[in-house]
C-alpha cells in the first residue's frame, strides 16, 4: 500500500522504533526513549519534528496532549511492509511444534487441525483460529442420490478426507429414480480423486442434458457452510491485553467474536496467496474493533490450498515472532496432511 512512499531513512528509523516500543510496552513512546535507541543520535528538537511530521503525515498519532505518540493503523501497516525484520524461528521452537504433534495420536483431519490452532495459541499468547478444508478443494470418493419423493433428493458426497456432507436438493421432474442411479453410476466412475471444480469441467463436457441439475448440484456442495466450524483457541488471552481493560472495547471485542463465520474469513483473505499474510486493523474484516490484526497462511495437500490458520491479537503484537510461529505450523500441518490422507 505504501510501496510508493518512500520515508527518508532518519524518519524510517524513528517509526521504526515507536512501532517497536509500542509492541512491547503498549504505552505511548517520547521523544526521549526515541533518542535512547537512535543511532546515529538526533537531537531532542529533531527528534519532535520527525514524530510530528509522520504524525501529520497519518503514521502517528497522539492520544493525549501530554502524552507521547503511537503509532496508528497506516503506520503498523508501513512498518509490517517496510520495516519489518523477522527472526529466524529457533530450533526449539520446532522442536517444541513436532513434538506436540509427534506426542499426539492423530487418527482424523478434525484432530490435527484441533491440535494445531491450540498449539498456536500457546506458542503466540493469542488466540488462533484454524479452518477446516472447503468441500471445493477435497478431492471426492463417492456420491449417491436417495430419492425422498416430491421432487426431492438427497445428495450425499464422501472426500478423501472421510468429509461426509448431506444436502437436499429439489430435482426436474423429468428426472427418474431410474435416472439417478444411473447419473450416480457415472458420476463415481468419473469423480473419483478429481476435485469439485475438475468433476464438474468435465462433466459438464459430457451430460448437456442434465447440465442445469448438475451445475446446482456442485455450487451446493461447493458452499462454505459446508466447511467444518473452525477451530478456535485461546479468546481469553485478549482480556489480559492493555487494550481491552476498557469496558467498551471488550463489549465490541466479544460481539464481533460471537459469530464463527467471522474467523473464516480472516482465512479466506489468505487463502489466495503462498505464505504468511498479515492483515491490519479493517483489513481483517472484523469491523469493530478496528485495534486487532491477524497473522494467516494457508495449508495444503499436494501443492492445493485446503484452508488456513491465523493467530488474531493487537495491533501492537511482535510480528516479528509470531510471522515464523504462523509459517512453520502451516508447513508442519501441509505435511502431515500428506501423511494422514495418502496421494494415489
Amino acid at each position: 500500500m505504501f510501496e510508493a512512499f518512500e520515508l527518508s531513512e532518519r524518519y524510517r528509523k524513528v517509526l521504526a522504533i515507536v512501532v517497536e516500543d509500542y509492541i512491547r510496552h503498549a504505552e505511548p513512546v517520547g521523544s526521549r526513549t526515541v533518542s535512547k535507541r537512535l543511532e546515529p543520535p538526533l537531537s531532542p528538537a529533531t527528534i519532535r519534528n520527525i514524530m510530528a511530521d509522520l504524525e501529520e503525515l497519518g503514521f502517528l498519532t497522539q492520544p493525549h496532549i501530554s502524552a507521547g505518540r503511537i503509532p496508528t493503523e497506516e503506520g503498523f501497516r508501513y512498518y509490517v511492509e517496510n520495516l519489518l525484520e523477522t527472526e529466524p524461528l529457533p530450533d526449539s521452537a520446532k522442536e517444541r511444534i513436532e513434538k506436540v504433534f509427534d506426542s499426539e495420536e492423530i487418527e482424523d483431519l478434525s484432530e490435527l487441525l484441533k491440535i494445531a490452532s491450540r498449539l498456536l495459541s500457546q506458542m503466540t499468547g493469542f488466540p488462533a483460529v484454524v479452518s477446516a478444508p472447503k468441500l471445493g478443494g477435497e478431492r471426492l470418493l463417492k456420491i449417491d442420490f436417495v430419492p425422498l419423493g416430491k421432487g426431492l433428493v438427497l445428495v450425499v458426497a464422501v472426500t478423501e478426507a472421510g468429509t461426509v456432507v448431506n444436502r437436499l436438493l429439489r430435482i426436474p421432474p423429468q428426472v427418474s429414480v431410474e435416472s439417478l442411479e444411473r447419473l450416480a453410476e457415472y458420476l463415481n466412475y468419473k469423480l473419483l480423486r478429481l476435485t469439485l471444480e475438475e468433476a464438474r469441467d468435465e462433466l459438464l463436457r459430457e451430460i448437456e442434458a442434465e447440465r442445469k441439475f448438475l451445475e446446482n448440484l456442485f455450487a451446493e456442495l461447493e458452499d462454505k457452510d459446508f466447511s467444518l466450524e473452525p477451530f478456535v483457541e485461546g479468546l481469553s488471552r485478549l482480556l489480559e491485553i492493555p487494550e481491552f481493560k476498557d469496558v467498551e472495547r471488550l463489549k465490541e471485542l466479544l460481539q464481533a467474536f460471537e459469530e464463527k463465520n467471522i474467523f473464516l474469513k480472516i482465512i479466506e483473505r489468505c487463502l489466495g496467496g503462498h505464505g504468511v499474510q498479515i492483515l491490519i486493523g479493517a483489513e481483517t474484516g472484523l469491523g469493530s474493533p478496528r485495534n486487532l490484526s491477524a497473522v494467516a497462511s494457508p495449508y495444503f495437500r499436494a501443492k492445493h490450498p485446503l484452508g488456513g490458520l491465523a493467530v488474531i491479537g493487537p495491533m501492537r503484537m511482535d510480528y516479528s515472532k509470531i510471522v515464523p510461529v504462523v509459517d512453520y505450523t502451516s508447513q508442519v500441518v501441509s505435511h502431515l496432511l500428506d501423511k494422514l490422507i495418502p496421494r494415489t
